[in-house]
């Protein structure tokens, strides 16, 4: 029977190159039965694969797909299925490459497989089932030998999808910093890079960045400019709140700016963001000043950050001849904002600082810009505030700040859930509460504990009791947790 099977296949197979795939497709679909050898199966299969997507014959490859499907025990026969959906998406037919992938994961899910999927599922559109088929991809290939390159991959795939979304910030960055990037494409290596500057841990952002700093190195690339410029961008964001360990990788990666006047100014406003953190009090708003006259760009922000210091007015220190309009880079323009706010608030102009304060909000919510400390600090200011409309504002921005990590605000996130509490927000005041107890800042589960506390008696003067008695039940928890802490520090 054997040979006989061997005779069908081989004379089907002459079919295909001598006549064409009109005439070799009923011929190979005469072999493909249930009772067939799965050697002999997979290789029928595939002959009628081939001569379908040659067709363009999507009902035929639905057909023989779902035949792919059942075979079992087959070889390795990925690379060819690869090439077939390369061949589909070359050639619009979507559908049929998503049907095709689709059998195969059916047929032995392995992390290629899985991979393949999620790349078909993105090209049909389905973004939300290619991020669950890389996830499984990833899963599978770190138990899988030889398959760490589909791993990293995967993990990029998804970080990628994640980086316009503050909200799954979190999300991003345990994919990103999971990712093991030796050996991985310059293109993984920066999106890898990217999620990992979104920890709230610094030595996770400085791996982030020793990534941009080896895709620097190679600064005649498109791609190595766009890591310098990135690791600057990252700086600039974080400002004073730059902590050394990243600025040592920021310096290594700027070094590698080819233009000698650009790398030695660019290097010398990193030196001044430094000396601004390291410095108090008057020292300080020299300091800032400083940085203004290295850095043109970014006066406005100068004479907004000595008017928080000094009370003095925004723009009474001199004109910068270079320096007309506001920051155009999106992190300056946040830290603008933010430093625009926290004076409009001083001087009793709360629609100026609810406009700032609102503008802010849509950058941060746009995804992909540092948030740098004015911005927390206005936030925090909006908060006290006795008028309606920049209290609001403030909430709202506070709302977008907490959804996602960033680098801790001045002052801890104890003093932000405080500050929410008392304006009324005691929802986002938890949120607050937890990050700071994440952060083991100082009595934070006594905090968190006496908020959810307040938060379940309000709930039940309002009726929701399981949501109560769940607050409360909790509230109880972390406080009986913060007794204990209290007595072994004594």
């Amino acid at each position: 029977m054997k040979f006989v099977d061997d005779i069908g296949l081989g004379a089907a197979q002459k079919l295909e190159t001598a006549v064409g795939p009109f005439v070799a497709l009923p011929a190979y679909k005469r072999l493909l039965v249930r009772t067939a050898e799965p050697s002999f199966a997979a290789r029928a299969a595939l002959g009628a694969l081939r001569c379908a997507v040659r067709l363009g014959e999507e009902r035929e490859i639905e057909d023989i797909a779902a035949y792919w499907s059942t075979l079992s025990g087959s070889g390795p026969h990925l690379p060819a299925i690869l090439e077939l959906c390369r061949q589909l998406a070359r050639f619009g037919r979507k559908s049929a490459a998503l049907t095709l992938a689709g059998a195969e994961v059916e047929r032995e899910e392995s992390a290629r497989a899985l991979y393949l999927l999620g790349r078909m599922l993105e090209l049909t559109g389905d973004g939300d089932g290619a991020f669950v088929a890389f996830g499984k991809a990833a899963a599978r290939a770190d138990a899988e030998k030889g398959a760490a390159d589909v791993a990293v991959a995967s993990r990029a795939r998804r970080v990628e999808r994640l980086l316009g979304d503050r909200t799954t910030a979190a999300l991003a960055v345990a994919d990103a910093a999971s990712a093991d990037p030796a050996g991985a494409p310059p293109d993984h290596k920066l999106v890898i890079a990217l999620g990992r500057l979104r920890s709230p841990s610094r030595f996770v952002r400085a791996s982030g960045l020793s990534l941009l700093e080896e895709l620097g190195r190679d600064p005649t690339t498109s791609l190595g400019r766009l890591a310098i410029r990135l690791a600057a961008e990252h700086a600039d964001a974080l400002g004073d709140a730059l902590t050394p360990l990243e600025a040592d990788r920021v310096a290594a990666t700027l070094r590698h700016v080819p233009d000698d006047a650009a790398r030695e100014n660019a290097l010398a406003r990193l030196a001044a963001a430094q000396a601004i953190a390291a410095s108090r009090g008057e020292a300080q708003a020299e300091a800032i000043t400083r940085a203004g006259e290295l850095a043109p760009e970014i006066f406005p922000l100068v004479c907004r950050a000595r008017a928080a210091l000094t009370g003095g007015g925004q723009g009474d220190y001199g004109p910068s001849p270079s320096a007309s309009t506001e920051p155009s880079s999106p992190s300056l323009r946040l830290a603008s904002l933010g430093l625009a706010a926290y004076v409009a608030l001083g001087k009793g102009r709360p629609r100026e600082a609810a406009e700032a304060l609102t503008e802010a909000t849509d950058l941060v919510t746009s995804g992909g810009v540092g948030v740098a400390p004015p911005v927390w600090t206005a936030a925090r200011a909006a908060l006290g505030s006795t008028e309606p409309l920049a209290r609001a504002a403030g909430v709202r921005l506070c709302e977008v700040l907490l959804s996602g990590p960033s680098a801790a605000p001045p002052g801890g996130h104890s003093a932000f859930a405080l500050a929410l509490a008392r304006a009324g927000r005691t929802d986002l005041a938890v949120r607050a509460a937890r990050d700071a107890v994440t952060g083991k800042e100082s009595s934070a589960r006594a905090l968190l504990g006496s908020i959810l506390r307040e938060q379940g008696w309000a709930l039940a003067a309002a009726g929701q009791r399981e949501l109560a008695i769940a607050a409360l039940v909790e509230a109880k928890e972390h406080l009986a947790a913060a007794g204990k802490d209290g007595a072994r520090g004594r």
